[in-house]
């Protein structure tokens, strides 16, 4: 004890003898020792520890006198001005710590506390984005900027590049979960604000790999999955919220909608424990719960208002419809049965929506709404037999011209030609003046492989319907497989003139030029633009893999191929063509194993003698 009096005794001594000598300190800077401007740095740094800010200010102005590491001396002066709100000194001299030392984080990030702390947010973005750029390792920076961007800037494109950043670091290089975590957070909600669920709902789900208890992720997933109408899925993330928060009023209204829907018992438990809430799910919980206890007096009165509010919900449309039907009021219950079934195919819950038009069927059958939603509901299951028998009905109580016209389109579907050209020569005749039957004839004959015949019917319906971007598509499809290139060329870009914003369109033509080498520059852009509109297409990304193949730029090719790869795999649906240019992107890199590799994957799904013949002729090379 009686050693620490001395030495706080001795520090009293030196602060006032440094405070009665500060105008001579310069003078004698010769003859103090080496270590002297630490001294007056540490001594700065023990009066901040106590906040005592003027003081250390003091010492650290003395310590920059020596000039020695002043990028550390002008932050901690930087620090000082900061805690006494003088931020114009704070910048100051934070920028001359930043000229000193370019590479100095701290500095920065008092930049970044003085302008947020003024609430200018474009400041403090600019402050930190020189230290993201020269230094992309440093994960904290990409996420104050991404939250920055995302919170207070609401700049979503920006936010999403530096949560981007963090997810492409933490790929290769080991990052703190938090970090990956919320980025990927973030990114759930960024995609999903931009209409992209489906990777909205990939980085929830990541979210959740890293962090299993991150229970807002799964909260979020019920509902988006909710919202698609997926209810197994919806089901799986609400029961998982619900083990850590039972007593949730949405949750439990979620999964009590969708036990509702699937004729699960256990929907009553989750709506009886959210009847009591005052909220838009507490009152539809109280709507299904009355329904389910068959209290029907109750049940009409309590949907019928909800209902007045809220029609977009499907559950009330079946529960009422149910109520109707036992009170026998069939006007009602056709209706609200009518309207499930529709609301249903729209979420495309087909089965469902069968169930609910089929009932309205039996209370009603002349309605040829009814037998043409059927009919979709067929079709979109893949049954064409049965859509066909119910758009049959649908044209026998309401003839359509254009019912006859999908009719023969179903039949080409079912390669029953001649049923298909029956139907649509009778629209033609109905109705000569109709473009569509002569494009569906044109179609018909391009899945025969008839293109000069297929390219006369687009061009009469053309004639008919000059502007339409859907015809001039199908006959550069046409054209092209007949090698008529320059008419190819033309009909894409009258596709382009009529629809600004057909992706399919650019992407065909710029693939178009790549694959003929030709204009390798417009082609890029152009399968950019397709990109723009759609950047998770993998046909698209193998059209641009292609371009940048043709240009010699095998690294941007094969970077564009591999992501092509990757997304028609997330689809199912892998592509011979993309294997092979992955395998010729890989042969001129110099990567034989690899080319081999690839072109074997592509004469797996499709035996294609070029193929074959490029495989031996390589190998053949290589072994002399």
């Amino acid at each position: 004890m009686k050693k620490i009096r001395v030495l706080l005794l001795g520090l009293v001594v030196l602060t006032t003898a440094c405070g009665a000598t500060q105008h001579q300190k310069r003078a004698t800077v010769a003859s103090r020792p080496v270590q002297a401007d630490w001294a007056d740095f540490s001594y700065g740094m023990y009066y901040k520890s106590r906040s005592e800010y003027q003081t250390a200010i003091k010492y650290f102005m003395d310590a920059a006198a020596y000039k020695t590491r002043l990028d550390a001396v002008y932050y901690q002066l930087a620090d000082c001005y900061f805690r006494l709100y003088d931020y114009e000194n704070a910048v100051n001299y934070a920028d001359l710590s930043i000229k000193e030392n370019p590479d100095y984080a701290r500095a920065y990030f008092i930049k970044y506390s003085v302008y947020s702390t003024l609430m200018n947010y474009e400041k403090a973005a600019q402050s930190l984005e020189p230290l993201a750029m020269n230094h992309p390792e440093m994960v904290n920076v990409h996420y104050t900027l991404g939250n920055l961007y995302y919170s207070n800037l609401k700049n979503l494109d920006k936010a999403m590049v530096y949560f981007r950043n963090i997810v492409e670091i933490a790929a290769s290089e080991t990052v703190d979960d938090y970090y990956v975590e919320y980025s990927h957070y973030y990114l759930g909600y960024i995609y999903y604000s931009k209409g992209q669920i489906d990777t909205s709902i990939e980085h929830f789900k990541k979210c959740i790999e890293v962090n299993p208890d991150n229970f807002s992720s799964k909260y979020i997933l019920a509902f988006v999955y909710m919202d698609q109408y997926s209810l197994d899925n919806a089901r799986f993330y609400a029961e998982e919220y619900l083990k850590k928060f039972p007593g949730n009023d949405k949750i439990n209204t979620l999964l009590g909608r969708i036990y509702y829907l699937q004729n699960d018992g256990r929907a009553l438990t989750h709506l009886r424990n959210a009847i009591d809430s005052k909220t838009t799910d507490g009152r539809l919980a109280k709507c299904l719960y009355l329904e389910l206890l068959r209290r029907d007096d109750d049940a009409e009165k309590a949907l019928k208002e909800f209902l007045k509010k809220s029609t977009g919900f499907i559950s009330p449309h079946i529960a009422l419809a149910r109520v109707s039907l036992r009170k026998n009021d069939k006007t009602t219950a056709l209706s609200e049965f009518f309207t499930a079934g529709i609301l249903l195919f729209k979420a495309q819950q087909y089965t469902m929506a069968r169930d609910n038009l089929v009932r309205a069927l039996a209370i009603k059958n002349d309605i040829p709404e009814l037998y043409f939603y059927l009919a979709r509901t067929y079709e979109e299951t893949g049954n064409f037999s049965l859509a066909i028998v119910h758009y049959k009905k649908t044209n026998e109580l309401k003839p359509s011209s254009d019912i006859l016209i999908h009719i023969g389109y179903l039949y080409s579907l079912k390669n029953n030609f001649e049923e298909a050209s029956k139907y649509l020569d009778t629209a033609i005749s109905l109705e000569p003046g109709n473009s569509k039957p002569y494009f569906f004839k044109g179609l018909l004959y391009s899945r025969r492989d008839n293109y000069t015949s297929a390219e006369s019917c687009i061009k009469k319906a053309l004639t008919i319907e000059s502007e339409n971007e859907t015809y001039y598509f199908y006959l550069a499809t046409v054209q092209e497989k007949q090698s008529k290139i320059q008419d190819t060329i033309e009909s894409l870009k009258k596709a382009i003139q009529y629809n600004p914003e057909s992706s399919r369109a650019y992407n065909f033509l710029g693939y178009l030029y790549a694959d003929n080498n030709m204009h390798l520059d417009e082609s890029i852009d152009l399968i950019k633009k397709a990109l723009s509109y759609e950047p998770s297409n993998g046909a698209y990304l193998d059209s641009l893999g292609w371009a940048y193949y043709r240009k010699g730029r095998y690294d941007l090719a094969l970077q564009n191929l591999l992501e092509a790869e990757k997304q028609l795999e997330k689809e199912s649906s892998p592509d011979p063509v993309v294997f092979d240019h992955i395998g010729d992107t890989y042969r001129e890199m110099g990567d034989s194993a690899r080319a081999l590799d690839y072109w074997g994957k592509s004469l797996k799904l499709k035996n294609d003698p070029k193929i074959s013949n490029k495989i031996q002729q390589y190998r053949q090379g290589h072994e002399h």
